[in-house]
């Protein structure tokens, strides 16, 4: 094993002669002090933040592609450490070269209690259920509103240092889900964290659309509980809608 070279102590200088101006104290600066102080700022720097693009696990063309650069046609196992419920209704046409942030949207564990957040762009109404927009319907014979599930998740042998990845299951996902979540509880009395869960496209499906089956017993469970509350606070943050533009008007025909 390579030694480190000793260095040389300093060589003393001679004091400073001092003057009779008196000087304005500085703040400390001992590096601990100042550590600690930036640990504080960076407590309450999350709701200032949106969420990281950069965790989020791309199901582009029915490939899992991984926040590392890694790629998989799956199945893939996964621990979902937790989950959140997201509406999002987002105003104009989709361009997939250029998104834009949503109009109006809501996070909530719980379906019947969701409303839209404070900071919202254009609040559709005050509670989702019942919003027009979130109606069957309201877009052909969907909904103009998009309800989704955002999972927070660790590979099965993750370590205290595993970054952990979103995955988001689209409206045609959420009914297999649900049932999926129902099905470990039903088995365990525990939520999904106390397994490890297949993650796969449905076949019969052109477009991704995420499957969760066959729960098997989470042997590294200590490891992904002691991250759970990580991962809440992830799920938590808020999309960035600092970039919001009311689309522009449409201009009247002219005969």
């Amino acid at each position: 094993m390579a030694t480190k070279t000793p260095t040389k102590p300093a060589a003393k200088s001679a004091p400073a002669k001092t003057t009779g101006t008196a000087v304005a104290k500085r703040a400390s600066t001992n590096v601990v002090s100042i550590q600690e102080a930036l640990k504080a700022q960076a407590a309450g720097m999350g709701d200032r933040l949106g969420a990281a693009t950069g965790v989020t696990i791309n199901l582009k063309a029915k490939k899992f592609t991984f926040p590392d650069g890694r790629k998989d046609d799956g199945p893939i196992e996964l621990v979902i450490l937790d989950f959140i419920r997201m509406n999002a209704f987002y105003e104009g046409t989709y361009d997939e070269k250029n998104p834009t942030p949503p109009a109006c949207f809501s996070l909530g564990e719980v379906i019947t209690n969701m409303a839209p957040s404070k900071n919202s762009p254009v609040a559709q109404s005050s509670a989702c259920k019942g919003c027009p927009m979130n109606e069957f319907g309201s877009s052909g014979d969907g909904k103009a509103c998009k309800n989704t599930v955002v999972c927070a998740v660790l590979p099965p042998d993750a370590d205290e240092d595993t970054p952990i990845w979103l995955l988001k299951v689209s409206p045609t996902g959420l009914k297999g889900f649900d049932g999926y979540v129902r099905q470990v509880a039903a088995m365990t009395q525990m939520p999904p964290l106390s397994v490890v869960t297949t993650v796969s496209f449905d076949e019969d499906k052109a477009y991704p659309s995420l499957r969760f089956g066959n729960p098997v017993p989470n042997e590294n469970l200590a490891v992904h509980f002691a991250r759970q509350e990580e991962a809440k606070k992830l799920l938590a943050v808020e999309p960035d809608v600092s970039g919001y533009q009311a689309p522009a008007p449409k201009k009247a025909s002219r005969r």
